[in-house]
């Protein structure tokens, strides 16, 4: 902004005058000789900020207050500037007529007598105004650290007011922002930016919990699923997909099943505390692999009762058997049924007539149980005799001509003796040596009977040698019944509930291939009982990594029949479902729970757990799958809710059996249709 106005008469004559009298000697910067000296006045100006305006006066004003072009300089940015010349000897006083805006401009030694040419000097600076503002929302305990255009960190501990220590230049920019968050919670800056021409005082910092995805998907599933999370914020699927819930941080999440479908599913990584975002949640729906339909299982007839189910994986496990006892066209007389399955349809393979392998079909046939020799399918069971004695009956699947053949000399049954009553057979295949092993009465007492198959024909008693009355029994004046064998250790090991004439007690010996046991259960009477004045029955038994594990059914102080478990590492016994005398690893203690399997499965990534399945009472029988953690704990994977497996939790069920098959864990059971007949009913788990 310059400042020109019309020069006084007086001053011209006097320029005129002086410029004659010096002639070419006077310059604009000085003079020498005899006459007068001329002298240039100027002023650097720096620190002037762009866009803004100082006005600077020369101290020559003149009496009308009328300023001239050598008295007064508007300037707009730094630099040097000239007043004009002015004679030697001439006063000024260099002074700020105008501060530009928000800017303080200082002259330095402004005031004096021209002796020579003079350049003052003119600093600006800015004003500075402070950055604040307050904190709300924060949790007791938490901080938040704060910057001011990326610096001047500034930590605050409470909800309160703040202030950033630097000061900001009038006209410049800031810009408020979190450094680092409090934990759990997410901090976020408001009105927290501008161009400051003030002290700044608005700026707030509202802070809130930090809101995470849980999220997940569902796999398997065959009807509606509603899924929760921590008992609220439903979530509706019909078909396979992908589901998420809102979760603050620092806050627990629990995603269960509300309502089940057809196939029951089991959520994984479903519980815990957020802390970031968490995609790994999984619902996995059992599938029904027996046709799924609500009133037929895999029977022969729909119309037939059908219980007693076995299940068995062979070859290579490339196919699954099932087997079972199933009401034939005689009426009351229960047929032994079988199919296989090759992951994806059912075959019937026991000649698919009214009757099925009873090596005499006018005679009931229960309680089947499959294993292999290596090479072929083997099935036992117990076939009555017509005088209503139960005779141990065994078969082989000859996968050339499709048929079974019997492998008792001249269709002789394994009993040792065929007058006494048999029943509750198992076989084992040991490095392809198939034993067979049962129950059977000797007159006085059901004996633990043990035989081996020579792989051709006979089958040769491996219990007592050279004392066929008796078996493996502990007492062998008590009874001994439900007997299962599992190689272990590179040995045969047998399990069984036996009387000890106060209690049943489930005792375990050891085959030492010489025709001999050893019991390994304490060789006392009470065997490995948790409560040895209890009732125990049903054991089964599998192996995980070097461990034998055994669970069976007994009976606690409440008079309720609880699953128990124990683990074995060769030389001690300890218990694995939590050794509470009242609780197994029952869903409800306060229910009875009986016939336990325990099977080994291998996933794809060769990691292998062990998963317990029993039938447990709710009103109803439901069917309960549990996992276990390879230490002591037991989670249930079969819906966790207050109905097991069951297709219809309102209808009855029958004992189980479980088998690993490709990676998964097979289950099948006996469950009462609409009609009130029951089926036999096969899922496949999800895991």
């Amino acid at each position: 902004m310059l400042y020109i106005k019309k020069q006084t008469t007086k001053f011209a004559i006097l320029s005129a005058l002086l410029v004659a009298l010096t002639g070419c000697a006077a310059t604009e910067d000085s003079s020498s000789g005899s006459g007068s000296s001329s002298y240039v006045l100027k002023v650097s100006v720096s620190g002037l900020q762009q866009g803004k305006n100082i006005v600077l006066n020369s101290g020559q004003s003149t009496t009308e207050n009328v300023f001239t072009e050598n008295e007064a300089l508007g300037i707009t940015t730094d630099g040097t500037y000239s007043f004009g010349s002015f004679t030697s000897g001439t006063s000024y006083n260099i002074s700020v007529r105008q501060q530009p805006v928000s800017q303080t401009c200082t002259v330095t030694s402004g005031e004096g007598t021209l002796s020579a040419s003079t350049t003052i000097a003119v600093a600006c600076t800015s004003e500075s105004y402070t950055i604040s503002g307050t904190v709300v929302g924060m949790l007791s305990g938490q901080s938040v650290t704060l910057q001011n255009n990326s610096g001047d960190n500034l930590t605050v501990s409470s909800n309160t007011s703040f202030s950033f220590t630097t000061k900001v230049a009038s006209g410049a920019t800031y810009l408020v922002t979190v450094l680092t968050q409090p934990t759990g919670q997410t901090c976020t800056p408001n009105l927290n930016s501008g161009v400051v021409s003030g002290n700044v005082t608005d700026v707030s910092i509202i802070c809130s919990y930090t809101v995470y995805t849980v999220s997940g998907n569902v796999s398997g599933l065959s009807g509606t699923i509603v899924l929760q999370n921590n008992y609220g914020s439903d979530q509706t699927l019909t078909s396979d997909g992908s589901f998420s819930f809102r979760v603050a941080s620092s806050a627990k999440y629990n995603v269960r099943v509300k309502t089940q479908p057809n196939g029951k599913c089991t959520v994984s990584n479903g519980s815990g505390t957020v802390s970031a975002d968490v995609d790994n949640v999984s619902v996995g729906c059992w599938v029904l692999v027996d046709g799924g339909g609500s009133s037929t299982g895999v029977n022969k007839n729909s119309t037939y009762r059908a219980d007693n189910v076995s299940l068995h994986a062979f070859d290579n496990n490339s196919k699954l058997y099932v087997s079972w006892s199933e009401i034939s066209q005689y009426g009351s007389i229960s047929q032994i049924r079988v199919k296989s399955y090759d992951n994806s349809t059912w075959s019937t393979i026991d000649g698919d007539s009214n009757n099925g392998i009873n090596l005499i079909k006018s005679r009931n046939a229960t309680n089947p149980s499959m294993s292999d020799n290596g090479t072929h399918l083997f099935s036992v069971w117990s076939e009555d005799n017509g005088a209503g004695k139960g005779l141990i009956r065994t078969a082989v699947y000859d996968n050339t001509t499709l048929s079974w053949d019997f492998q008792n000399n001249n269709f002789q049954a394994l009993n040792n003796s065929t007058s006494r009553s048999a029943n509750n057979p198992q076989l084992l295949n040991d490095n392809s040596s198939l034993y067979a092993i049962w129950s059977e009465n000797n007159g006085t007492a059901n004996q633990i009977r043990v035989k081996l198959f020579d792989n051709s024909t006979s089958w040769n008693l491996v219990d007592k040698i050279g004392d066929n009355t008796t078996g493996i029994n502990k007492d062998t004046s008590k009874n001994a019944i439900n007997p299962k064998l599992l190689n272990f250790n590179s040995g045969i090991y047998a399990a069984w509930s036996e009387d000890n004439g106060s209690a049943s007690q489930i005792h375990v010996a050891r085959y030492n291939n010489s025709s001999s046991w050893t019991f390994v259960d304490d060789n006392s009477s009470t065997g490995i009982n948790k409560a040895t004045g209890k009732n125990a029955t049903y054991p089964t038994m599998a192996v995980l990594s070097t461990k034998l594990y055994l669970a069976w059914s007994e009976t606690n102080a409440d008079n309720r029949t609880q699953i128990r478990v124990k683990s074995y590492d060769g030389s001690s016994w300890s218990f694995v479902d939590g050794n509470n005398a009242t609780k197994g690893i029952n869903k409800d203690y306060t229910q009875n729970a009986s016939y336990p399997q325990l099977v080994k499965v291998t996933d794809n990534s060769s990691s292998s757990k062990l998963y317990a399945v029993w039938l447990e009472e709710n009103g109803n029988t439901q069917v309960r799958v549990a996992e276990f953690d390879g230490t002591s704990t037991w989670s249930f994977k079969d819906g966790d809710s207050f109905d097991g497996l069951n297709l219809n939790t309102a209808k009855i069920t029958g004992k189980p059996s479980a088998a690993a098959y490709l990676n998964k864990l097979i289950v099948a059971w006996s469950e009462t249709n609409s009609l009130g007949v029951p089926q036999i009913r096969v899922a496949k788990s999800p895991f």
